[in-house]
């Protein structure tokens, strides 16, 4: 069951996908959970890592980030994803470069974080975190803020791959 004040917002936080300009989608599949271990939920807008041979997982703060979740797999919210529709760990990963922007919703951002533009333009980086969440601290620079909304939203410029760390 979700507590929320606002219903609107829960199932906003449910049912939407990412919103991105200039990026494309690159498929694989979700490593599978260790035996007796449970899938982190994983939200559009998440920080993924790729393990090779088109196999994505979480990022944990180890490696370079890849790109940004696609797609819900958050067993916490009942959702399944396509893997819902009866395939094994499909997965999608939203990947550019600096001509690349990307909405991202406050769901998939870290709780403790605060985003702010910077008054005198001067270009903000925002990082991947261990919980595979955007975040304004850390050493992994995953693209650079462009936007705050009131509503929580960011809009962020994702950096170029080979200039990825920080």
């Amino acid at each position: 069951m979700i507590f929320t004040d606002n219903v609107h917002d829960a199932f906003l936080g449910r049912t939407s996908g990412l919103e991105y300009d200039n990026a494309i989608m690159y498929a694989g599949t979700l490593k599978e959970p260790a035996k007796g271990e449970t899938r982190k939920d994983i939200l559009p807008g998440m920080v993924m890592k790729h393990l090779g041979n088109n196999v994505f997982t979480l990022y944990d703060g180890t490696g370079t980030p890849f790109g940004l979740s696609a797609l819900f797999v958050a067993p916490g919210f009942g959702k399944g994803g396509i893997n819902q529709l009866g395939y094994a760990n499909e997965f999608t990963v939203v990947v550019g470069n600096n001509n690349s922007t990307v909405y991202i919703k406050k769901e998939a951002l870290d709780p403790n974080a605060t985003f702010t533009l910077d008054a005198s333009g001067a270009a903000v980086p925002v990082y991947a975190n261990a919980d595979g969440r955007i975040s304004n601290t850390g050493t992994a620079v995953i693209g650079h803020l462009l936007e705050v909304h009131d509503n929580g939203t960011i809009k962020i410029q994702l950096a170029d791959p080979a200039k990825a760390e920080a």
